[in-house]
């Protein structure tokens, strides 16, 4: 964490995102490491922090994740997984 807020790692610029795309990229298809359970949590953490219009910055997914690990609510690896598949999807866009 930065001295004044969150350190800024990624980028800012918001997209759109339903939920079924997040369900789709949060998968133990595409991130091995993931159990059902970790599924549903990260994907409802995420869904709860897209805005009203319904986007999502890569930032904001980063800073959502950082927070599920340190929780221990998700591990490492689920993390690390979870953020590469978004950065991937989002370098497409």
């Amino acid at each position: 964490m930065g001295l004044f807020g969150p350190k800024i790692k990624y980028s800012i610029q918001e997209h759109q995102m339903s939920e079924l795309e997040i369900k789709k990229l949060v998968s133990h298809g595409r991130v091995i490491s993931l159990d059902s359970k970790d599924e549903d949590i990260i994907e409802q953490t995420l869904i709860a922090r897209r805005h009203g219009d319904g986007k999502i910055s890569l930032q904001q997914i980063y800073e959502t994740l950082l927070q599920l690990f340190n929780q221990k609510k998700i591990s490492l690896q689920d993390k690390d997984g979870v953020m590469n598949v978004f950065k991937e999807h989002f370098s497409n866009k």
